[in-house]
């Protein structure tokens, strides 16, 4: 009769060996494409946040500057927010729908700060005049101030409103109201929108964005340019801290 054939216990403990090796290199290999997927869908998350958050603080931030007196209508708070952040206070030109901000020195009439981003007492939707067109304030490349009530056909709405028109006439604006915008960290790491009345009580209050740990901002040597600096902070799925920071220079158009 033949010997029983089989597998020695050294053979069976190499061949576990060898298994178990495998084993691990394809689990760490795998947790290495899970983390380094992890960290670059984070940092992509927070990048585009922080591309949304400079993009809107910017085109707010830009309208502001000196009134017809050369007084600065924005401030920088060094170090005065959450975590040794800054806190930026600025007016901006308002009633720019249905009015104009410019009087006929060409300076702006009335600054405040509207209760929501963007452009203030717009009409929701466009209104066709009876000869089928819209009404718009155009304001002439290279003399602003010069503004002028259009009636243009619907198709060339947007490339007027992409350069700074907008609907409704230019009549001169009288609308008073609240004084400051204000962008700051609180200490849960959120950007905030802040609107503050003459005597800087809070009117409103709105989150722009999370995870946004850094915001400064330095002028320029003539005050034209504003440097922003915005740092935003979020743990991966393996709980790895990711910081992505982005820096914009806002140019001031009322100087």
């Amino acid at each position: 009769m033949r010997e029983a054939q089989g597998f020695t216990i050294v053979e069976l403990m190499v061949t576990t060996l060898i298994f178990s090796v495998i084993t691990i290199g394809m689990y760490s290999a795998l947790l290495a494409g899970q983390s380094a997927w992890s960290t670059t869908d984070t940092q992509i998350r927070l990048q585009e946040a922080l591309r949304q958050t400079l993009q809107r603080v910017a085109a707010e931030l830009g309208e502001s500057g000196e009134d017809g007196n050369g007084i600065m209508q924005m401030t920088i708070g060094d170090n005065t927010g959450a975590n040794g952040t800054d806190i930026l206070t600025f007016s901006i030109p308002v009633c720019v729908c249905s009015n104009t901000p410019i009087d006929a020195n060409g300076d702006v009439t009335n600054w405040g700060a509207p209760l929501s981003w963007g452009k203030t007492n717009c009409p929701s939707d466009i209104t066709l005049n009876a000869d089928g067109k819209v009404s718009i304030c155009h304001l002439p490349p290279g003399n602003p101030e010069n503004t002028q009530d259009l009636e243009i056909a619907p198709a060339a709405l947007d490339a007027h409103l992409s350069h700074g028109d907008w609907l409704g006439s230019c009549t001169a604006c009288s609308i008073t109201g609240n004084k400051f915008v204000e962008y700051v960290i609180n200490a849960s790491n959120r950007l905030l929108r802040r609107v503050r009345n003459s005597v800087n009580a809070l009117v409103k209050e709105e989150t722009i964005s999370e995870n946004v740990t850094g915001l400064q901002a330095v002028f320029s040597a003539d005050q034209n340019i504003v440097t922003l600096t915005v740092t935003a902070l979020a743990d991966t799925t393996q709980n790895r801290q990711i910081t992505v920071s982005r820096v914009l220079n806002v140019r001031l158009k009322n100087k």
